[in-house]
């Protein structure tokens, strides 16, 4: 997020595939399996759009909720140990003369508690993260639901990281101000890295989650391997196999905790 701003981003790429996809928009509540005697297989996904619940038939789902990525999804197939990492940045409004396009990495700031890092954007204006005082959310809290509504900074952090900035320049302490001041809920599994691949015990069922801070900047890269894994069975640009979501949960635990026939999970219907 430090050079692309990401609803721009988003959009653009909507933009560029709009006769060959549909937006739905509501929230997530589930995903409807069927089962059989081989496997659980993914038929539909559950979500609430203006007030009523509905379901979208799919055969293949990728879940991509980032910190609200857990197992919950599927029933407890795989244990997806992850926490949430509630960080501040700030958008800079465009000055009035030139910005040079060189980034700033620098050194802890023991006066504020930060560490800037300083990104100007090709539009003009500035990034502003590295602000410190993040706080960390635990999966249990994130599972009840926290700050998946509202993430806002606080209002300490913000004011620490802008008398910070402004030290750096008599430029920016006379003029200037903050655009926009944000909070990001970053995806950290334990390990630090992401989880990519297939749920096991599930047919057509996928997740895409745990990019800490680089989501936004890997999306492109994910998605193509995330595309391979699904239509050819393998991802061959990227070798996904260090990403295993199953990489937490021993094996005896793996492929669901729903019903079980002759011994062998057959998953959840939910």
């Amino acid at each position: 997020t430090a050079q692309i701003t990401p609803d721009e981003y988003v959009h653009k790429m909507l933009e560029a595939k709009q006769d060959q996809i549909e937006v739905v928009l509501g929230t997530c509540t589930g995903v409807q399996t069927t089962t059989d005697d081989s496997s659980c297989k993914v038929s539909a996904v559950k979500y609430i759009s203006g007030g009523q619940e509905k379901e979208l038939n799919a055969d293949v789902v990728v879940v991509s909720a980032g910190p609200w990525s857990c197992e919950d999804w599927f029933g407890g197939a795989v244990e997806l140990p992850i926490e949430g990492v509630k960080s501040a940045s700030l958008v800079w409004n465009k000055p009035s003369t030139p910005v040079d396009g060189t980034a700033l990495f620098c050194g802890e700031d023991y006066r504020y508690g930060t560490h800037l890092e300083i990104f100007p954007r090709p539009d003009g204006t500035m990034y502003i993260c590295g602000v410190g005082g993040s706080e960390y959310v635990s999966k249990d809290e994130l599972k009840k639901g926290a700050f998946l509504q509202t993430c806002d900074p606080r209002p300490e952090r913000v004011a620490a990281a802008v008398e910070s900035f402004q030290e750096m320049s008599s430029t920016y302490r006379e003029y200037g101000e903050p655009d926009r001041k944000q909070a990001c809920m970053r995806p950290c599994p334990p390990d630090a890295m992401p989880y990519m691949g297939k749920i096991p015990g599930y047919e057509g069922a996928y997740i895409n989650a745990g990019h800490n801070c680089w989501g936004i900047a890997w999306a492109p890269a994910c998605g193509k391997a995330m595309a391979e894994l699904i239509l050819e069975g393998s991802s061959s640009s990227v070798d996904l196999s260090p990403f295993d979501p199953a990489r937490f949960t021993p094996p005896s635990k793996r492929g669901g905790r729903g019903k079980k026939r002759k011994g062998t999970s057959i998953g959840e219907q939910w």
